[in-house]
């Protein structure tokens, strides 16, 4: 499954949620099989991006595409959110 097209993510810098991205998620996988775009097309992941390992955005002219495929740690980040925010209630 897909929600962007080859060329919109042929187009996109491309950042992740995991490193897994590109053999988990549709709108990169199948970009990849049509040559679109290659393997390391995917600029960084989220992780790298906070910890200063991957710079972001470099020019307002650029088109950013975020790639999230979930992970349980990102489930539990969100419950534990959902939890603590309806403890205060």
């Amino acid at each position: 499954m897909r929600e962007s097209d080859d060329h919109c993510v042929a187009m996109s810098d491309v950042y992740t949620d995991t490193g897994e991205a590109m053999h988990e998620a549709g709108d990169l996988i199948q970009p990849k099989n049509t040559g679109a775009i290659g393997e390391d097309h995917v600029k960084a992941t989220l992780s790298d991006l906070v910890t200063g390992r991957a710079l972001g955005r470099e020019s307002d002219a650029s088109f950013t595409l975020f790639k999230a495929v979930g992970t349980a740690l990102a489930d539990l980040s969100a419950a534990t959110l959902a939890y603590e925010a309806a403890k205060r209630i």
